[in-house]
């Protein structure tokens, strides 16, 4: 390559909680120094996502643009990085999450803490990369200025997820959320409501007719424009449901209070993450005897990056 800066190369399936997480470490490499970021998504059949990477690899055509580094995120991914591995060696393959798989097949792999994913090439963080930063959070709250003049401070935003291979957002977690937005409502917070994809449709209908019953609650669901920057910069204290490791990862990166809202399930692994999120951040169960803390944002995503840069200088 004879760019000036080195050239970033993005690959997700185009989900936006998997493109988040390799672009947003991408930004954060490229505030540490010049680079030039491309996303590329990857498209397969329904059979052919179903095949293991290593299967893809060998079915799949892969027509991938130049680049100097690439850095990868879900499973569709990772066929793509072999493929990068094997015919451009000079390219350097950041993987993030575990990929089930031996992680010296890639230069660079970020991992979860609470994956417990180790090897000589592998950085641990925790939670997940994201895409936030103060000036992010800042323009965004700016460019809902005029919205938010509608909601007074103090305000607390409510991210709601939903249904997960570990957790259910069932009726009695659902009551459970509507019991903390009530109480929040009764002490004189503004509320700012966000859910995603996964939340099911009755939550999603219940929280609809929610906001429209008060003045002071904003509900945005899937839609663009999207205010989920903005409600992370302005908000006073953040509850986010306990199955998004994005979500606690990103409101934690925001710097405000944070607490857990109960799903139905079982923790396993996440217990880990809620532990270290608990021990950093002092993020606790919405409604426990324990109040958050105030602590410095949680910038794991700069730490990530700043790795990165140095795999790739050894690799030149």
């Amino acid at each position: 390559m004879t760019d000036e800066a080195p050239h970033c190369l993005v690959i997700s399936d185009g989900r936006r909680g998997i493109e988040n997480q390799a672009l947003g470490l991408a930004e954060h490499c490229a505030a540490l120094r010049p680079l030039k970021i491309q996303t590329h998504h990857i498209r397969h059949g329904k059979m052919l996502s179903a095949m293991p990477p290593k299967a893809q690899l060998k079915l799949a055509k892969f027509d991938l643009p130049n680049c100097d580094m690439v850095i990868g995120c879900g499973r569709q991914a990772i066929a793509p990085l072999l493929y990068l591995k094997r015919s451009r060696p000079e390219v350097m393959t950041v993987y993030i999450q575990d990929p089930r798989m031996d992680p010296s097949v890639f230069d660079l792999v970020i991992a979860p803490e609470h994956d417990a994913l180790r090897g000589e090439n592998v950085v641990t963080i925790i939670g997940a990369p994201n895409r936030i930063t103060k000036a992010k959070l800042s323009e965004a709250t700016r460019d809902f200025a005029a919205e938010f003049s509608k909601f007074p401070a103090p305000r607390a935003a409510l991210l709601i997820g939903g249904t997960s291979k570990t957790d259910q957002l069932d009726l009695i977690s659902h009551e459970a959320h509507m019991a903390a937005a009530q109480s929040l409502l009764s002490q004189g917070h503004s509320l700012l409501i966000t859910t995603s994809r996964r939340t099911p449709e009755f939550a999603v209908l219940a929280w609809t007719r929610f906001a429209s019953a008060y003045e002071t609650v904003w509900y945005h669901g899937v839609e663009d424009p999207n205010p989920y920057f903005a409600f992370l910069g302005s908000a006073d204290i953040i509850l986010v449901t306990e199955d998004s490791t994005n979500m606690l990862t990103e409101a934690c990166a925001a710097g405000a209070p944070v607490y857990r809202l109960p799903m139905a399930g079982h923790p396993g692994k996440f217990q880990n993450l809620y532990d270290s999120l608990e021990t950093r951040c002092g993020v606790v169960p919405y409604g426990s005897e324990r109040a958050g803390q105030t602590y410095s944002p949680l910038d794991e995503t700069r730490r990530a990056a700043e790795q990165v840069w140095k795999h790739y200088e050894r690799k030149l």
